[in-house]
């Protein structure tokens, strides 16, 4: 029985790119976490943005993502990652340790320009890096950024993904597929050319790599919000997944309210991709009290943010439905993201 269940999921583990499965994570990783302290406040789980540890009143929030999907832009992508996962908390991140994984055939200008780039947005959000590795390595064919941010806060209730009520509104900081379609942009500039996508099309969807921290809108959001998560992997509707799924609660989304820029739909089109499942870095999903809700969008707002209902939170957890004009979408699983198929 072992054995054939272990075959079985390595014949699916085969076919995987990006996120493992959440029900493969509970038993291959959450089962293997090493000892236990009581100091950790936010463990490892699905949905779950970062680690919170307890010291002496101050409460220090970890957060690792790595970045494989992206080459033009790694250095700045792989900062906002980390550093955004951070500031979900209500945290302001301050560290960062890198990680730079190289092939061989990597050259020192381009070790350079990652560098800088990483360099560049930290220095922008305030952030000092302070440490990592960095290694060439014939088991990569491309540049790999893994980072690890650091914050703290002393504040008394820090948010997770993990906090959503029922009943609450589901609202979304930006647009969907804004890291996607910056990276399909910049990585396949050629073969969208020669399927009839318009230069300046491009160049406006390459500068939407600036739009990716959400460190700004997670903090100003932190007043009203019950939970926050930032849907990278899996698009918005695997963040609403994982937000549902942290959260044990279900979830009634209009997808037409989800806003998503022309760039993105072009891009998208092109290439046969669901934008809503196109890895979102820099968007933001929180939810909230009905009441708090009129003042948070009224502050984002005035902050010059993107702000809008999608949906609402249920009690039922069985109940995750994305409406789409007649039709009903299911969001009871994490999607594959669609860049891999475009560049996987």
């Amino acid at each position: 029985m072992f054995l054939t269940l272990q075959r079985y999921n390595d014949a699916i583990l085969s076919r995987i790119l990006g996120k493992v499965p959440p029900r493969m994570l509970e038993r291959m990783v959450f089962s293997n976490l090493g000892a236990t302290s009581r100091r950790v406040i936010v463990g490892p789980g699905i949905g779950v943005d970062n680690s919170v540890i307890s010291l002496d009143g101050v409460k220090i929030i970890v957060s690792s993502d790595p970045v494989t999907g992206a080459k033009e832009n790694l250095g700045r992508i792989g900062v906002d990652v980390s550093t955004n996962d951070v500031a979900l908390t209500g945290a302001k991140p301050e560290f960062l340790l890198v990680v730079l994984i190289l092939p061989p055939s990597a050259s020192c200008m381009e070790v350079r320009r990652i560098m800088r780039q990483a360099s560049f947005e930290a220095e922008r959000l305030g952030v000092s890096i302070v440490g990592g590795h960095t290694e060439f390595s014939s088991i990569v064919e491309n540049p790999v950024f893994i980072g690890t941010a650091i914050g703290w806060t002393r504040r008394r209730r820090i948010i997770t993904s993990g906090g959503a009520k029922a009943g609450e509104n589901i609202v979304i900081v930006g647009e969907a597929g804004v890291e996607g379609t910056s990276i399909l942009a910049s990585d396949l500039w050629e073969k969208l050319v020669e399927k009839g996508v318009q230069p300046s099309v491009l160049r406006k969807a390459r500068r939407l790599v600036e739009n990716l921290s959400i460190v700004e809108p997670a903090l100003v959001s932190a007043e009203y919000v019950s939970a926050m998560h930032d849907p990278t992997e899996g698009g918005v509707l695997g963040g609403i997944f994982e937000l549902c799924e942290a959260s044990g609660k279900g979830c009634i989304v209009n997808m037409e309210s989800i806003p998503v820029r022309t760039e993105t739909r072009i891009i998208c089109e092109k290439l046969g991709l669901n934008p809503f499942r196109l890895v979102s870095s820099g968007t933001l999903l929180a939810t909230v009290n009905k009441s708090k809700t009129p003042k948070l969008l009224k502050k984002l707002w005035r902050r010059g943010f993107k702000a809008s209902i999608i949906g609402r939170t249920t009690e039922n957890k069985n109940e995750r439905i994305g409406l789409l004009g007649e039709r009903e979408i299911r969001i009871n699983e994490l999607p594959q993201d669609e860049l891999w198929k475009a560049i996987g």
